[in-house]
């Protein structure tokens, strides 16, 4: 298992969550000032604008992250022309090896984070802490705590190279929490939403590392199964095939059919013909 990049113990505190809806005509606008004693992100979910970081201007559009290490010199920008959309997180007591105190971005490096296949991931945390911060009744402030940790950690994983990488023994837990929430729910209407919620991480995500491990889908995989047991049914039960449908998940006896005359190569029936177990 690789070192963790983060120095421990590794759970900074919030200082505030804001979230920006921006019509056009509406400028996303802060004059040169800095923070000094907290960090930020910013991830620009829609619009664009120019913005200096360190005495450097940088153009930032949707699916990126900013990063503004504590006492970094800034100025932000939009484009008015077009609606802005954006989520900002302030935090403070991080630090990650080899760099100072509440760091982030190593000396020379972009600020601008392209998050790539990412965004997803990104977006759903982000969204988490904007709830968690702005519902009254969620005593968010730990949760929130742990939902940064979590996004910061992501995040380092693409600006420092791999320093902190998914072991395989972390990859595991997640496909075995998703094959087991399959097992346990294939006759229930599943969605990628659903499965991502079992393995803890964003749909995007979840079904990345799915698909690495098991050179399928987890929708693949979870139509797989449904076959799986249903040529258990045809073999074992006498039910008819429109109620081997409902028992694994599928309302209309046509579409079962189908997916399973593609799958296993025969139509049910004739599976069951053939392969009909006496007892």
């Amino acid at each position: 298992m690789s070192q963790s990049l983060f120095v421990e113990p590794f759970l900074p505190f919030v200082r505030g969550v804001i979230n920006f809806d921006l019509k056009r005509g509406e400028t996303f606008s802060y004059p040169m000032h800095h923070h000094p004693d907290i960090a930020q992100l910013l991830l620009i979910t829609e619009g664009s604008g120019s913005f200096l970081i360190d005495g450097k201007i940088y153009k930032a559009g949707p699916r990126t992250m900013l990063v503004y290490d504590t006492g970094v010199w800034h100025e932000e920008l939009s484009d008015a022309s077009e609606p802005f959309k954006a989520i900002s997180i302030s935090f403070n007591a991080f630090q990650l090896t080899d760099l100072a105190p509440g760091t982030f971005i190593k000396p020379g490096a972009s600020p601008i984070i392209e998050l790539g296949d990412r965004y997803d991931e990104a977006l759903s945390l982000s969204r988490i802490i904007l709830r968690l911060a702005e519902d009254p009744y969620v005593p968010a402030g730990l949760s929130i705590r742990y939902y940064v940790a979590i996004l910061l950690i992501e995040l380092a994983k693409l600006v420092h190279n791999g320093f902190i990488k998914e072991t395989s023994t972390s990859t595991d837990r997640t496909v075995a929490a998703i094959k087991q929430y399959i097992h346990n729910h294939y006759m229930d209407a599943i969605t990628l939403d659903q499965l991502s919620k079992a393995s803890f991480f964003s749909p995007g995500y979840t079904c990345r590392v799915f698909s690495q491990s098991e050179g399928i889908s987890p929708i693949q995989y979870l139509v797989g199964y449904r076959m799986e047991v249903a040529k258990h049914y045809l073999r074992t039960e006498r039910d008819p095939v429109y109620r081997i449908a409902e028992l694994v998940g599928y309302q209309s006896e046509t579409h079962f059919k189908n997916v399973f005359k593609k799958t296993i190569g025969l139509p049910p029936h004739k599976y069951r013909k053939m392969h009909r177990l006496e007892g």
